[in-house]
């Protein structure tokens, strides 16, 4: 197995393209660039094999420079002076010019996109882990003839080079990571049907300009690195809340409700992971009950997996039923997601783990290595040192963990499928007792 690296410059400095949330995208996808590299080849004649081994390799790294978006207020207008000519039996044969419909225009939204420097030094990298067999010269000569990457109005210069290359420090950079809180559409094989499927279907179209949809779209949860407002850059609360689903325990005093106590979250997430197959992290939302502010768990934060509306929980008040809510129904959630992810190099645990120390500072000792630092410092405690964290109340093998890194890190970090967060972040718990006003 060796690498070879795909890299791309964009001569106008724009890279215009948008997501699948009709936002600017930023990084170019993987999967973008290796549809346009399979289109190349068939209109070549040659290299087609050769591209799509990479539709089956892993998602590739990829680094990128400083870029910016396209602030554009304005529309677009373009003529419809055509329809689609159909046969007698109602089959569509062909698309026609009207001269009735000469002059009129149809609005389109405006083109979303990135401005990118020009410098030979400005250039996004795909580093993929390849097959020995690949042909660098045939993936030269694909890459080469790619015109562009999106919108026809940003050409780019595409080249594929043997191993892989190391991109200036100040350069952003996105690692595949199964807990990373990115997604951006990678190539798979199963994308590959799905474009040789719908090239099928195109070329037996009678329609000019038939563009049929791809309900295949595979992503790949990246982590990113390096930022380029500089070094340890938090992530945007708002996309990081995209990838997430709350799960809210009853209120307390409400329909007899059982009280969940904030003591019960290690059980509940224990419960919610058996339940919800294939999930991410979790984070526990733990605020305050009444006037002595009786530490209770409001909610559970959840990536990825299945979205069920509602999971029965075991406590030990009873049995309690959690449910599927908007995430914005719980209105200090995005404060407390920036607190839990706010760059930092010292992090502590919300909930008590199991396990032994030596284990734990293992498993420690490798998250640190996936985060691109060092770890210089690792306690186990039975005292919470975060925000609304519960003490060990009793030896029974769990742990609070606490860690120092040699570099600052933004979050998410996530240790055995819970966020952590930074040592001495205040503004953790949710809906806190507000102070009485004299």
């Amino acid at each position: 197995m060796s690498e070879l690296t795909v890299t791309a410059t964009f001569p106008l400095g724009e890279f215009n393209a948008h997501d699948g949330e009709g936002r600017a995208e930023w990084p170019p996808a993987p999967a973008r660039v290796l549809a346009a590299m399979l289109s190349a080849a068939h209109g070549l004649g040659e290299g087609v094999s050769e591209v799509e081994v990479l539709f089956r390799c892993r998602p590739p790294r990829i680094t990128a420079p400083p870029a910016g978006k396209r602030q554009i207020g304005y529309g677009r207008w373009v003529p419809v002076n055509n329809e689609v000519k159909m046969a007698k039996d109602g089959s569509p044969t062909g698309i026609i010019d009207r001269n009735d419909r000469l002059l009129e225009k149809q609005a389109k939204a405006p083109e979303r996109g990135m401005i990118v420097g020009t410098d030979p030094s400005d250039v996004v990298r795909w580093t993929f882990a390849a097959d020995d067999s690949a042909d660098l010269g045939v993936l030269q000569k694909v890459a080469r003839s790619v015109e562009y990457l999106g919108r026809p109005t940003s050409p780019v210069l595409l080249d594929v080079v043997d191993g892989a290359v190391e991109a200036p420090p100040h350069y952003s950079c996105w690692e595949p990571d199964p807990l990373g809180w990115i997604q951006l559409r990678v190539g798979t094989e199963g994308l590959l049907a799905a474009l040789d499927a719908r090239e099928e279907e195109r070329r037996r179209s009678t329609v000019t300009g038939t563009h049929p949809y791809m309900s295949v779209r595979p992503t790949a949860p990246y982590r990113l690195v390096g930022a380029q407002s500089g070094d340890g850059a938090a992530p945007d609360t708002r996309e990081l809340l995209r990838t997430c689903s709350l799960y809210r325990m009853p209120h307390s005093g409400r329909e007899g409700a059982a009280l969940v106590h904030a003591a019960d979250a290690a059980l509940v997430m224990e419960q919610l992971r058996d339940s919800l197959e294939g999930i991410g992290w979790m984070l526990p939302l733990i605020g305050g009950l009444g006037r002595r502010h009786l530490p209770v768990l409001r909610g559970v934060l959840v990536t990825g997996g299945p979205r069920l509306p509602s999971v029965g929980l075991a406590v030990r008040t009873g049995v309690v039923e959690a449910r599927l809510a908007e995430t914005r129904t719980m209105a200090s959630l995005p404060r407390v997601l920036r607190a839990a992810t706010a760059p930092s190099s010292q992090w502590t645990t919300v909930v008590s783990r199991v396990g032994e120390p030596e284990r734990i500072m293992r498993m420690l000792k490798e998250r640190a290595s996936g985060l691109g630092c060092r770890l210089v410092e690792a306690e186990c405690h039975s005292e919470s040192r975060s925000d609304g964290g519960i003490d060990v109340q009793e030896n029974n093998g769990r742990w609070h963990v606490s860690v120092a890194f040699d570099a600052v890190v933004p979050g998410p970090v996530v240790f055995d499928g819970t966020l952590m967060v930074p040592l001495g972040a205040t503004t953790l718990a949710v809906n806190p007792r507000r102070p009485r006003a004299d």
